[in-house]
């Protein structure tokens, strides 16, 4: 079952138990899908992952904000859609799985430089692993 195939049944499922926060954004997902569908066409699974992950830190970015400003009826709200929006992404790796890939593929590439080595490495792990998290833990591999 594709991601939208998801979506749709687990959007159906809320409306049945009246569940709102999932209802909502399984709704905003989904209108983020359709915006970019008329956009760039059909969007597949990984281009779904990435839009919800684009959604995942607009959150996280607005609840700093929300802790900032001391509002806590917004932060529950947020951390209630935040549980939602990673319940639809794959499971993050670990500190010390990441560690491990990064520095397997780093012996065995030809590639020594920061750069072209992010690039593979983010392609391969796809969203399994947050960018800035696979950039620390290269900085940390290369530099030993």
């Amino acid at each position: 079952m594709s991601l939208q195939e998801q979506l749709m049944d687990e959007m159906k499922t809320a409306m049945k138990a009246k569940d709102l926060v999932r209802l909502n954004i399984i709704r905003l997902i989904r209108s983020e899908v359709k915006n970019f569908e008329i956009d760039h066409g059909l969007a597949d699974d990984p281009t779904v992952e990435k839009l919800i992950k684009k959604m995942l830190n607009q959150q996280l970015d607005a609840l700093e904000d929300f802790k900032k400003a001391g509002r806590e009826d917004l932060i529950n709200e947020a951390e209630a859609e935040i549980k939602v929006l990673k319940s639809y992404l794959p499971e993050q790796v670990s500190d010390q799985e990441l560690e491990k890939f990064i520095q397997e593929f780093v012996n065995k590439s030809d590639l020594k430089d920061f750069g072209p080595l992010m690039g593979k490495i983010t392609k391969e792990l796809a969203a399994k692993a947050d960018g800035s998290r696979v950039a620390t833990m290269l900085k940390k591999v290369l530099a030993n």
